[in-house]
């Protein structure tokens, strides 16, 4: 007598899973998407001069004024200024490094590829904060 062993389930690698799914749905038309004329910093209102931005990271819960500063690098170094209590008490607080006059610093383990993806990665982060 053979003996078998049930070793579970496991899903299906994605290579697979892909072939699969291609066969049964067959391959939709390709729809071509065009990139935005504005950067995302420029649709929310942020100002450039120089190598600094100003303006405000706005989520539904509100509007935060902050400034980002561009080194020659092209690493971005994001401020917030005065942040809220909700901001204060979020998992991420160890991540803002008071710089003064209640602004802070935004360090980021992942540095963002450009100006408007760190706004974006900073407006997440209020609205995580405002929402748990």
């Amino acid at each position: 007598m053979r003996r078998i062993k049930d070793l579970g389930t496991r899903p299906a690698p994605n290579s697979i899973r892909e072939l699969i799914s291609r066969v049964v749905r067959g391959h939709a038309p390709t729809t071509q998407v065009e990139r935005r004329p504005l950067a995302y910093w420029q649709e929310h209102g942020w100002t450039r001069s120089g190598n600094r931005y100003t303006g405000s990271y706005h989520t539904p819960h509100g509007s935060f004024q902050g400034w980002i500063e561009e080194q020659r690098s092209g690493h971005a170094e994001f401020y917030l200024y005065n942040p809220s209590n909700e901001i204060r008490s979020h998992s991420h607080w160890t991540c803002f490094q008071h710089r003064g006059t209640d602004w802070y610093l935004v360090h980021m383990a992942k540095q963002p590829k450009d100006v408007s993806s760190g706004i974006m990665t900073i407006e997440r982060l209020i609205r995580e904060a405002y929402e748990r």
